[in-house]
């Protein structure tokens, strides 16, 4: 026993089987046990499912974390990174780690995982020749990855084809070699996988099927790959993904009883009654597992049985499959072949291929290629082992396009998220239960779509069954009715094609006609968002307003709003903005909301010559882009201030006035918590308080008045300028465009953006890096753009 009467579980292994079975018995009984966790990894968990988006470079390593060291804190897990366990003294029950360090326990779980397999063949240590398991390999191979050099990827499974997909994304020369006849032979038909190979090599991969590797060759170096048939090819990099095999080494070394696996009953006991195992390095009735959901399963069954629940037992459910290349849809579950009947549809022109497989009326295996979009309900009645043969017709149809008809028809017991076993039931109890309204919160908390993502569209289809007009879709809607992309879809190609105008991103995706008002505007958005020095800004893609660098009125006559940082001006200047008023005998000279002066009932033909008597930068008014920076006078002048207000709010607005953003920001300086500045109704917002400043996000004075959220405390101004760059670059390359950041952050949660965008240092400092570089892309559009502009016919 530990202290205070505790329990002592130790936890072999931080993986996703561990981290799922830490959830689980951390949710069902959190003060039974003293949790200690051993990790041989210096990363936390994180999800590996995601591993090709690190190696593309779409995601940082620490984006794939499940957790961070707040969690565990707040639970009481002890986690123990980069030491390894490397004995178990079963008698003692005591565990000793290559350190020497020991830890002793009354139950023990291994959750080792599993070992790539490697062919037998010469030269396995070459550089150049590297596995694809973690985050070590993932920067091993993006070491090795050079543009147009020659990459091999041997074994054509699933994680193989991810790896050839995103080294293609990084511009090599791509072969994948399998031994066998067609490729993901374990989840495809011969049909199937017929579809894959056409579009892997029209995607520029080349796939040589019943090829083995007989030896890797090179200098101390690989230089080319020798196969049995006597063939051999030139290549720099091979990546081998044939496989794996359970971690049994621990296991066996201290006498737990193992076979291909540790081997397990049905409460994922080992024949030693204090030792549990769950994972990849498990074997029960024979079997052994590679995929999420059987996985997730058994680490639920181990945390209820270890938290007195004796009901549990591990059935071994059905496992699902969904590719990650892009441009590929791909689903399939269960067993693609035997069954005592077939459905099938097949279109070969549009590239879609479906399946479904049935035995006395039961669905048995499912392949969808080309549309997958009936893969999480066709996933979940496979689940449930209901009879549909009297629906053989609607099975290959139904799907999202048909609302939640297609949920409609699972009974609350069916599973909606196979990686993690989640039924329809428990995600609709938490919906009712906790208010949930989107698919991010369902996601929070029940881990429902936190995996592979695949049961997304399911999830919300129960949200739409269970709030009716309540449900907020988080489905990625088409950008609009020209195309059938949605946003994600045309940022992604935008960076992996290279599109940096808007002509080339309609040539490339197919979009119907010009384009429209709705659509143009954001394309060209999104493409100065990737590419901020390389765009080619589209006139006949920005609205009036943009083009004119001035706010039009109801009778076609302009604003102009010059540029007063922080609100703070001259008398000269003040003198100035007078003198050009009465010369062009300017209708209206209003005080803004914001601290400046605009001059309103401009003419356009008069624009440019103001522009140029002002003598002062464009205030973007009239921009989505970080407009203004109100301030109070702060403690330079008031009694009650403890900040320097104008100060920091001038720094601001001069690091950050004119960024492109998916919507207007406004920004307010407070410096005492009296918030003269109104910071607390601002995009985002500062107010000074005793030693430091406290950070607020997601605030709206407009249509909708909406209260700031606090979002972090700082010491210094530096640490404040840190932290708003970081949520305003985050807020560039999440929200759609458009999209304020009130409705962004009661999206996303303020949890989300603090943890995105603050918590950790290296994204944080990456998102600063990247808005720092698009704003040495701003210049004063008054001066350079006007002039040009104004020629045209703006």
């Amino acid at each position: 026993m530990g202290k205070k009467g505790r329990e002592r579980l130790v936890v072999v292994g931080n993986g996703m089987a561990a981290n799922a079975f830490i959830e689980e018995i951390s949710r069902i009984d959190a003060v039974r046990y003293g949790l200690t966790v051993f990790g041989k990894e210096a990363h936390p968990s994180y999800n590996r499912v995601l591993l090709s988006s690190v190696l593309t470079g779409e995601k940082a390593p620490s984006d794939l974390a499940m957790h961070g060291p707040e969690w565990y804190g707040e639970r009481g897990v002890l986690v123990r990174s980069s030491e390894k366990v490397v004995a178990i003294d079963r008698n003692r029950r005591v565990v000793r780690t290559e350190r020497g360090h020991e830890a002793g326990y009354d139950r023990l779980v291994l959750a080792t995982g599993a070992l790539p397999i490697i062919p037998n063949a010469g030269g396995t240590d070459l550089d150049g020749v590297v596995t694809f398991r973690d985050l070590e390999d993932c920067g091993r191979i993006r070491g090795f990855a050079a543009k147009g050099a020659q990459a091999v990827v041997v074994g054509g499974g699933l994680l193989g084809l991810e790896a050839a997909g995103a080294l293609r994304s990084l511009g090599m020369d791509v072969a994948v070699v399998h031994l066998m006849d067609r490729l993901m032979e374990r989840q495809l038909d011969e049909r199937s996988a017929a579809f894959l190979k056409d579009a892997l090599e029209e995607r520029g991969v080349r796939v040589l099927l019943k090829k083995e590797v007989a030896a890797f060759e090179g200098q101390g170096r690989l230089e080319r790959i020798r196969f049995r048939d006597g063939s051999a090819m030139d290549a720099g990099l091979a990546v081998i993904s044939i496989g794996i095999r359970p971690n049994i080494e621990l296991a066996l070394a201290s006498g737990v009883y193992t076979e291909k696996g540790i081997v397990v009953s049905d409460t994922m006991q080992a024949f030693d009654p204090a030792v549990y195992a769950v994972g990849e390095c498990v074997q029960h009735r024979g079997a052994t597992f590679g995929l999420a959901a059987p996985i997730f399963e058994q680490a639920r069954v181990a945390a209820n049985q270890l938290a007195g629940d004796g009901r549990s037992a591990f059935k071994g459910s059905p496992a699902s499959a969904r590719l990650k290349v892009p441009g590929i849809d791909l689903f399939s579950a269960g067993l693609p072949y035997g069954g005592d009947d077939t459905i099938e549809y097949m279109d070969r022109r549009s590239g879609i291929y479906k399946k479904v497989t049935l035995e006395e009326g039961r669905i048995k295996g499912v392949v969808l290629f080309g549309d997958s979009s009936a893969g999480p309900d066709l996933f979940s009645l496979l689940c449930s082992g209901e009879d549909v043969g009297h629906r053989r017709q609607e099975l290959l149809s139904t799907g999202r396009k048909a609302g939640n008809g297609a949920t409609g028809l699972l009974n609350q017991d069916a599973i909606v998220c196979g990686c993690k076993g989640i039924t329809k039931g428990a995600i609709a109890a938490a919906i009712k239960a906790k208010g949930l309204f989107t698919r991010e919160d369902v996601k929070r908390e029940t881990g429902a779509s936190t995996s592979c993502g695949g049961c997304a569209p399911l999830v919300d289809g129960v949200l739409e069954e269970t709030l009716g007009a309540a449900f907020e879709s988080g489905a990625a809607a088409a950008l609009c009715a020209c195309t059938s992309y949605a946003r994600e879809d045309v940022l992604r190609n935008i960076r992996e094609k290279g599109l940096k105008s808007v002509g080339a991103v309609m040539e490339t995706l197919g979009w119907a006609g010009v384009g429209c008002e709705k659509c143009r505007p954001a394309i060209n958005y999104y493409i100065s968002m990737v590419w901020p020095h390389d765009a080619e800004d589209d006139l006949t893609s920005r609205l009036i307003n943009e083009r004119a660098h001035a706010n039009i009125q109801k009778d076609g006559t302009f604003s102009v709003v010059p540029r007063i940082y922080g609100g703070v001006t001259t008398p000269a200047e003040l003198k100035r903005i007078a003198e050009v008023a009465e010369r062009h005998r300017v209708p209206l000279v209003k005080l803004t909301g914001g601290q400046r002066i605009a001059l309103v009932g401009v003419a356009r033909e008069e624009l440019q010559d103001i522009w140029g008597e002002l003598g002062m930068p464009s205030g973007h008014a009239y921009a989505k882009a970080v407009r203004t920076v109100k301030t109070c006078v702060g403690e330079r002048f008031c009694r009650y201030g403890t900040q320097d207000a104008i100060g920091l709010g001038v720094e601001l607005e001069r690091r950050l006035a004119g960024i492109p953003m998916p919507a207007k920001v406004k920004l307010g300086v407070s410096g005492c918590p009296r918030n003269c500045a109104e910071s607390g109704v601002k995009d985002l917002g500062v107010v000074g308080v005793a030693g430091g400043w406290e950070l607020y996000a997601g605030g709206c004075g407009g249509i909708e008045v909406k209260a700031a959220q606090r979002i972090g405390t700082y010491r210094t101004g530096d640490e404040v300028m840190e932290a708003a760059s970081a949520v305003l670059q985050l807020y560039r390359e999440e929200a759609p465009y458009g999209e304020r950041t009130y409705k962004w952050i009661a999206r996303k949660g303020i949890e989300y953006v603090g943890k995105n965008a603050l918590q950790d240092y290296g994204k944080r400092t990456k998102l600063v890096a990247r808005l720092t570089y698009a704003a040495e892309a701003v210049g004063d559009p008054w001066k350079t753009q006007g002039p040009a502009l104004m020629k045209k016919g703006a």
